[in-house]
Order: structure tokens, then sequence, then C-alpha cells
């Protein structure tokens, strides 16, 4: 288990906070996908990239971007929790993922 969940839930059992969206169940057996081969994460940079500025944004926090591998890895667990979640990408985007785009994300964010 990552340190980051043992550490949510540790903190949920004394009721500090509410741990937010939860990381999906993973099978980590088997090949991980490279980043280069999420296609996710590059729809993801649309507006997460550190190349996009402003309102092309659309709301994106500046410093949460998944164009570089090393700006993606600081943001993977996240990046799990909010699509498992259902609040990445946004209602309204127009950006959508399937099922096997998800999974790989998934795989790629928490087996690495």
């Amino acid at each position: 288990m990552k340190a980051s969940v043992v550490w949510c839930l540790f903190a949920a059992g004394f009721g500090a906070f509410a741990c937010g969206d939860s990381l999906p169940d993973v099978d980590c057996s088997g090949d991980v996908p490279k980043f280069a081969d999420v296609n996710a994460l590059t729809k993801c940079a649309t507006c997460h990239s550190s190349k996009v500025s402003s309102s092309a944004r659309k709301g994106a926090p500046a410093s949460v971007n998944f164009d570089t591998e090393s700006a993606a890895n600081a943001e993977a667990e996240e990046a799990a929790s909010e699509v498992n979640g259902g609040d990445m990408p946004p209602a309204g985007s127009g950006i959508s993922l399937s099922e096997e785009e998800k999974q790989a994300l998934y795989k790629w964010a928490l087996c690495r």
C-alpha cells in the first residue's frame, strides 16, 4: 500500500479530514504501461500542460501538469484518484476517457 494511502487512512481514522476520492483497485501483475503509452495523459495535457497558460488551461492549476514524465509522476496518484472519483476530466470539458484509457492510467500511476 502506498504511503499516502496509509497516511490518508490513518488520518481519517482520527477524524482529521476526509480523504476525498478513493484510489481504484488495480492488478499490478503483468506489464505496466510506460508514460508515453498512457493515452489518458495526452488528454489531461490538453489543459494540464506547462505550455498552456491562463484561460487556455480552463481552470487547471498552473502547478499540475502532465506534459512531461517528471511532472506527471508527481501527480500520478492524485490523477488516478480524481479520474476514479469522476472529477476528471471535468463534465462539460469535451474530453472523455474510455475504460481502457482509465485502466492504463491507473496501472501506470499505481504500479510503477
